[in-house]
């Protein structure tokens, strides 16, 4: 492999991996920051390939390395409490609760009473943990918000076992994406396909930057409950 030139090439994927990943900067960075942080696991993904192995499964690889940095560096210097943790998955669990009962569009009230929370420390709670949401679809979904929102890579690349289930995950997901509410699609359209930042969508749509990130928590929320719902039955 040209080194120098995966490098260069690399910049604006990093960028866009960047915008997806950190949905809110912690204080006292910028995206800048971070495209440095990414490019550091690409450069380890570079020292532990195999070279013998194709550049298509190169790139899938090298993708979750840069996005293993991103995340791991979020986790270091904007670490979740335990309170917060506990309540994002009560507010979790009440999702999958509604869902249950066929009632995919609860209203924020309607989550937070059930969830035992004030409707204010609801949308705090969304509004501050943008990235702590990130982190937890992380957890829970495979490679996170690239298998959440975009279209599966490479899947040439990967056995038939791996194939089947990310192909089954996408479906569901798609699914999971058609029963959003209108203004939650158009908010991750703008923000994931269009790379917009959340300054930009919230002049869009006529909403405050906070009300925005509340609408995008509460949509990647909706989602990870959905899939869970269905993988888990």
């Amino acid at each position: 492999m040209d080194i120098e030139e995966i490098v260069n090439s690399y910049y604006p994927i990093i960028r866009r991996i960047v915008k997806k990943t950190v949905v809110r900067m912690p204080e006292g960075y910028d995206e800048d920051d971070f495209v440095q942080i990414g490019m550091m696991g690409l450069l380890k993904a570079i020292e532990k390939w195999d070279e013998t192995r194709s550049f298509s499964e190169f790139k899938s690889y090298a993708n979750t390395k840069i996005r293993g940095y991103i995340l791991d560096k979020l986790r270091q210097i904007d670490p979740v409490s335990r309170y917060s943790r506990d309540k994002l998955k009560k507010i979790h669990k009440a999702y999958k609760s509604f869902m249950d009962s066929g009632n995919f569009n609860p209203t924020d009230e309607e989550v937070a009473k059930k969830a035992d929370l004030d409707i204010d420390e609801f949308n705090e709670l969304l509004k501050r943990q943008a990235n702590a949401t990130m982190m937890s679809i992380d957890e829970t979904v495979s490679d996170g918000d690239a298998i959440l929102l975009e279209a599966i890579e490479d899947k040439a690349a990967k056995s038939p076992e791996e194939k089947y289930y990310e192909e089954e995950l996408e479906d569901v997901l798609k699914e999971g994406l058609s029963r959003l509410t209108e203004t939650e699609i158009i908010v991750l359209n703008l923000y994931y396909y269009e790379d917009l930042n959340m300054k930009e969508i919230a002049s869009i749509i006529g909403k405050t930057e906070s009300r925005v990130s509340q609408i995008k928590t509460r949509a990647l929320l909706k989602l990870r409950a959905f899939v869970e719902r269905r993988f888990l039955q």
